[in-house]
């Protein structure tokens, strides 16, 4: 006879840290030792597969568990700061989606769960990459939900069109952006107010902001030449209307659907809202890597993927691993929300939701490959939120005579000063 899953749906939305629900409240302690209460961001959208479709093989495994998924509408420090008050409180969720830079800082508040032993056997399945967002200081505090490799969507047609390809190294690229730019086109947009844009395209290109050396001690490369020459080329390309600079979706989204820009530098999470602006008509979208800059090496950057950790006080921690493990068996559940799940998942096609951008592309699976590319030997720090607001300040400058590339020693010092600040050591070079 089928098990019945008891799972309980309830869509949640934060302002400050009060919560309300119609079905349920997730600001309270979990009525049962044996519930799984678990709160994430991604869209339920009703053209959107269900998470509740997850529980199928879930129940199998875990029969009697009663799963409690909360879908959690907030700004995102207004969803952190809420999981750190609610295990204040006793009050936590046993498990939440969180931003993969947000890692390391609530593991280093000591709000997560250590689940080393519970998440070994997971490891053959997720790459290394994706695996070493969900760890810190050798320990790990849960799984990884999706690998999200920083890549270069580009419209191959109008590339075609005016006699580039693909770029192999950053001359390949500057080039195609200068010739792009001779005929009214832009190779991409550039998100100005993501700090984290910046960090990856840092990373990607071969000088990342943040590297861990041990335990304790961290290298801080905000001001390395590598960044600098980055930060000018990119400002260059700029004030050459090589890039457009963007304020979110809609303040390019006539760019986008005249044609002007034909290219995106992002993440697997931009297909759903670059489908949306690139609009109606056959288009045949792919997708590359970024090239290194002159004198680096060629990485793969993770940027704007998500985890799920486990908070301190679950006493259900290996079950709510399982359900994350179970997600990541179901493709179709991330794949269509623009998410690429981080383990070895098998049967993932490209959604048809997509194939008005990418017509037959195998856009997922290429996001797929590289996203088992992903470099493990750079992190972002305990101290990322921080030094991502301090930035913000910046994104004004991008479009100004005034370099952007001045305004990094200043940052990379506030950084050095937050690790110390934490009782981390910072390494010198």
């Amino acid at each position: 006879m089928r098990r019945k899953l008891a799972l309980v749906v309830a869509g949640v939305l934060l302002v400050g840290t009060a919560a309300c629900s119609q079905t349920s409240t997730p600001l309270a302690k979990p009525s049962r030792d044996d519930s799984v209460e678990v709160w994430h961001r991604m869209s339920m959208a009703s053209d959107l597969p269900s998470l509740e479709s997850a529980g199928d093989g879930y129940q199998r495994r875990n029969p009697g568990v009663t799963l409690n998924l909360h879908a959690i509408s907030s700004t995102t420090d207004t969803y952190l700061n809420t999981l750190e008050t609610s295990v204040e409180e006793g009050k936590a969720p046993c498990m939440a989606q969180v931003p993969s830079t947000s890692v390391a800082k609530l593991a280093h508040h000591g709000v997560l769960e250590d689940v080393t032993q519970y998440a070994e056997q997971y490891r053959d399945k997720y790459d290394r990459g994706p695996m070493s967002r969900v760890a810190y200081q050798g320990r790990t505090y849960g799984l990884p939900m999706d690998t999200s490799p920083m890549v270069l969507f580009y419209d191959s047609d109008a590339w075609s069109e005016a006699h580039v390809s693909a770029p192999k190294n950053w001359e390949e690229f500057r080039a195609a952006a200068t010739i792009l730019a001779s005929t009214g086109k832009a190779v991409s947009d550039m998100p100005v107010e993501k700090t984290g844009w910046l960090a990856a395209m840092s990373d990607t290109t071969g000088s990342p902001w943040f590297v861990p050396l041990n335990d304790t001690t961290w290298r801080v490369g905000i001001d390395s030449d590598g960044v600098r020459k980055l930060t000018d080329e990119l400002q260059r390309m700029v004030e050459a209307k090589q890039l457009v600079v963007s304020h979110g979706w809609e303040s390019v989204q006539t760019d986008f659907s005249s044609g002007k820009i034909v290219g995106h530098i992002g993440a697997p999470a931009d297909l759903p809202d670059l489908t949306t602006v690139v609009g109606a008509g056959r288009h045949h979208w792919k997708v590359t890597t970024i090239p290194p800059l002159e004198g680096s090496d060629s990485r793969v950057a993770s940027y704007q993927g998500s985890s799920w950790v486990v908070l301190k006080g679950c006493k259900t921690p290996s079950e709510a691993l399982d359900f994350a493990d179970a997600l990541d068996d179901q493709p179709e559940l991330l794949t269509g929300r623009g998410l690429i799940p981080a383990g070895k998942a098998e049967r993932m096609t490209t959604p048809t939701s997509f194939k008005t951008l990418v017509g037959n592309e195998d856009v997922v699976g290429d996001l797929a490959d590289l996203g088992r590319k992903i470099d493990d030997d750079s992190s972002i720090s305990p101290v990322w939120d921080e030094v991502a607001a301090a930035w913000r300040p910046s994104a004004k400058l991008w479009a100004t005579k005034t370099k952007v590339s001045g305004t990094l020693p200043a940052l990379a010092s506030r950084a050095r000063g937050a690790l110390v600040a934490g009782g981390l050591k910072v390494a010198e070079g």
